[in-house]
């Protein structure tokens, strides 16, 4: 891992919780746990640093804006879901300025990540050309419209392609920054994170996805 590491979160109006919540969590662990000689600055990103509203109505501040010096290039990026009007106004406009910084600061990222509905405005940007992904179970349809990226079969809770790394739907965001912790920082930092979480899953009910994905509901 390069010292020092950037890692930054571009949020925006409608955003899913949990999609910047739980990678957070874990990013923030990792930051607690590196030797003390590793600096690992992480960010909330914003076109203005001004609230911003998350589709469950949180309030959250964003640390930067979009033209701040220290997030022009940062070694990862992870781009959260949101909801669909938020997205349909975002993919519906080509000179949308959340997809103007996920060009800039994914181009020469060393990671370049989303999870749920995040995958639409990352293939939007065209950071996700020539590569395979996957998205929130309900809107793989919408991530084949982009016809230079691979939809993965299934509903795989993240998947890997080259330096991408694209998770399913919302509690994917778990598995995958655990997953990107592991490589940033090895197994044994992983776990470390892990059981610092009490992250062991058993969920009280068991719903089985559907066998076939719904048509697109985002219109653009």
């Amino acid at each position: 891992m390069k010292n020092p590491f950037t890692i930054v979160f571009p949020i925006y109006e409608g955003l899913d919780l949990m999609d910047l919540a739980a990678p957070k969590e874990i990013f923030s662990w990792l930051q607690n746990k590196s030797p003390e000689e590793q600096i690992i600055n992480i960010y909330t990103v914003s076109y203005r640093k001004e609230t911003i509203t998350t589709r469950d109505g949180l309030k959250i501040i964003p640390d930067k804006g979009f033209k701040d010096r220290e997030v022009q290039s940062p070694n990862l990026i992870w781009v959260p879901g949101a909801s669909i009007a938020a997205l349909e106004e975002i993919l519906g406009n080509e000179n949308h300025p959340l997809i103007a910084y996920i060009k800039i600061a994914g181009e020469h990222a060393d990671w370049v990540c989303s999870v749920c509905e995040g995958a639409l405005p990352l293939a939007k940007s065209g950071l996700l050309d020539g590569y395979e992904a996957t998205t929130h179970w309900a809107f793989i349809n919408c991530l084949k419209r982009f016809e230079d990226v691979t939809v993965v079969p299934g509903y795989p809770r993240y998947v890997r392609s080259g330096n991408r790394i694209t998770g399913g739907g919302i509690s994917s965001g778990i598995d995958e920054a655990l997953y990107v912790v592991e490589l940033l920082a090895g197994t044994a930092m992983a776990q470390e994170v892990q059981m610092t979480l009490q992250y062991y899953p058993d969920p009280p009910v068991m719903r089985p996805l559907p066998t076939e994905p719904p048509s697109c509901p985002v219109k653009w």
